[in-house]
């Protein structure tokens, strides 16, 4: 089942498997090329790793399901053990539902920054 959920993250061009998967553990993150496109890759660490640490906020606040982070080589990224023995394909739709929905809402902050950004720069 592990197996199922990485897949639907490596199938969504939004979002990438950071570290490879570890039996029931998937690890991964918004990539920084589809926050801002592939010729302006961020290159602020801290924005990225806090924009994903607001994606798990908001997943986890939903209450539906909760994932862990982890920082590896100063890149955050989330956690989701995948492997509880009455674990079943309906709570594995249920938890991609839930990051879907809060990444759509993280990537509309993101290009919500970016305009700011943007407009900030061609008034200087």
């Amino acid at each position: 089942m592990a197996t199922d959920f990485e897949l639907r993250i490596k199938a969504d061009k939004r979002l990438e498997v950071a570290v490879p998967r570890n039996f029931s553990t998937v690890c991964f993150r918004i990539s920084p090329i589809q926050i801002r496109g592939e010729n302006h890759v961020p290159d602020d660490k801290t924005w990225i790793n806090n924009l994903n640490a607001k994606l798990l906020e908001s997943v986890n606040e939903s209450g539906k399901i909760f994932m862990t982070h982890a920082v590896n080589g100063g890149m955050y990224v989330i956690r989701i053990a995948i492997g509880a023995s009455f674990t079943e394909n309906r709570h594995i739709n249920l938890a991609w539902e839930v990051v879907k929905e809060h990444v759509d809402e993280a990537m509309l902050l993101a290009a919500e920054n970016d305009m700011l950004h943007n407009l900030c720069e061609h008034h200087h």
